[in-house]
């Protein structure tokens, strides 16, 4: 019984070895597939476009924040108000940030990791991230500096006199100015000392990592995606950790900020712009992060349908006849 089974199987497997390919459907999973991915990628511009434009909005709606509040100083009315919005802000472009690093870093693990992935649009993407996430540590420098330090005040001021059996005794008082003078030291020190903090321990990190991608590198152990991505890796992190020695010097030596003297009401204005602007760009920020991500996912999609359809036109012209004839 064992033989005419096995012969059965053998003649079964022999008839599907045999079966002639349908060239046609071949030819036509081609079209269908090309016209797919003319689509999908027609949709993924427009997405690009959208991006694009929103985030070109939030970075100039950031920029002009920040030139208005660097414009602008406390006054004897205003108190520490406006150095605070200045602190508020400073505390949202730092939130910015951490958000670009968080994405930097999956970019570079799937770049590392995953030799599938589209790796020219994610180094292009990096690149972008980078820039902003730059602009955005220039912008706190901005603000720390706009930030006015303790000058040479004098304490009291005269409150006026009287005479006393023949003898003129003038009363004094802590001026104003004296007060705002420390109100602004106080407020600006704490803000400088803050940056100050986050840049040192940002090259503490970068020296860090710069060591590390040294010694990996030195190793000879890394694939070749990974030697390219910690070469450029530790060409960006020597750049950067320049960048951010040059901006600790900036922020460790204040300068007199030339800006005008905000009233109690103009701050209390400011105060309501600066909220309201900071809902909007927070809500821009987060729509477009959303879009890239869902731009990302498909922009990988696209990319594996591109290599199936390379995949099946090599085909086709190793095996249709057609092809063959018309070489």
């Amino acid at each position: 019984m064992k033989a005419p089974v096995l012969i059965t199987c053998l003649i079964v497997l022999c008839a599907s070895a045999q079966e002639p390919v349908d060239l046609e459907a071949r030819r036509q999973s081609v079209v269908t597939l090309q016209q797919h991915l003319e689509m999908r990628q027609k949709r993924f511009d427009e997405v690009a476009a959208e991006i694009r434009t929103r985030s070109q909005a939030t970075d100039k709606k950031i920029g002009e924040l920040v030139g208005m509040l660097a414009g602008l100083k406390d006054s004897e009315s205003s108190k520490r108000r406006v150095s605070q919005i200045k602190g508020e802000a400073i505390g949202g472009l730092q939130k910015m940030i951490e958000v670009y690093r968080t994405e930097r870093r999956g970019i570079v693990e799937k770049l590392r990791t995953d030799g599938s992935a589209p790796a020219e649009a994610l180094k292009k993407d990096m690149a972008a991230i980078d820039a902003l996430a730059e602009k955005r540590v220039v912008q706190i420098v901005e603000l720390v500096k706009s930030m006015p330090g303790g000058e040479d005040v004098q304490k009291y001021e005269s409150a006026g006199g009287s005479y006393y059996n023949g003898f003129y005794e003038e009363e004094t008082r802590v001026s104003e100015a004296w007060r705002q003078n420390r109100r602004d030291k106080v407020e600006s020190e704490k803000q400088r000392r803050e940056v100050q903090q986050a840049l040192e321990k940002a090259i503490t990190d970068l020296e860090a990592r710069q060591a590390t991608l040294k010694s990996q590198l030195a190793g000879g152990k890394l694939t070749a995606p990974e030697k390219e991505i910690f070469e450029h890796e530790l060409g960006y992190v020597t750049n950067l950790l320049g960048q951010r020695k040059a901006q600790l010097m900036e922020v460790t030596a204040p300068a007199t900020p030339a800006g005008d003297d905000a009233s109690k009401g103009e701050a209390e204005d400011l105060k309501q712009l600066f909220n309201d602007a900071r809902r909007d760009i927070a809500g821009d920020f987060t729509k477009t992060l959303k879009l890239y991500h869902a731009a990302a996912a498909e922009r990988e999609k696209i990319h594996a349908a591109q290599e199936n359809l390379e995949a099946r036109e090599k085909w086709l012209s190793e095996n249709d006849p057609a092809l063959k004839k018309g070489e």
